[in-house]
């Protein structure tokens, strides 16, 4: 079962970020945080997010790599259209 690992983040801060925030996508991403760190599963989460399973261990991987940062997107580099 994947964990976060990161000694930083606390079910605390994730919540309030996640009650802060208005970026939809980044609400997303925070309740999935939560949900994992309340002891649900990835498989799980993905399933009541309709989400990839991939796609939870790459915010997981995100966020013990970097913290809560490590969640926001990076702008896309080229021509806007």
């Amino acid at each position: 079962m994947l964990r976060i690992t990161n000694p930083t983040i606390t079910r605390k801060e994730v919540w309030t970020a996640f009650r802060r925030t208005h970026d939809v996508r980044m609400r997303e991403r925070y309740h999935g945080l939560v949900l994992l760190l309340d002891g649900k599963t990835c498989a799980e989460i993905a399933q009541w997010l309709y989400r990839d399973e991939e796609t939870m261990r790459s915010w997981v991987h995100a966020v013990n790599a970097a913290g809560l940062p490590g969640l926001e997107r990076t702008p896309i580099p080229g021509r806007p259209t």
